[in-house]
């Protein structure tokens, strides 16, 4: 069965340790922009594109995970647990 994009799959060791690094960090940036800029148009753009870049880098580690796995486990849907 071939994988679909939109899949859900179960990160393994190794991508929850990237994806915990790349969270870690951009909670830093949303923490310092919240601090510097005022509330603007600007800030709500530079938010979203946070926002955009984070899940990016979390479908950048599910390709690369299935690359390096191809039996990477699939989930029925997604879960907060």
């Amino acid at each position: 069965m071939e994988r679909s994009r939109f899949d859900y799959v179960s990160y393994d060791k190794k991508s929850q340790i990237e994806q915990a690094a790349i969270k870690a960090k951009c909670q830093d940036l949303e923490a310092c922009i919240n601090i510097i800029l005022p509330d603007s148009r600007w800030k709500s753009l530079f938010m979203t594109h946070l926002e955009i870049a984070y899940m990016a880098a979390g479908k950048a580690i599910r390709d690369e995970q299935i690359k390096r796995d191809a039996s990477t486990e699939l989930q029925p849907c997604r879960s907060d647990s």
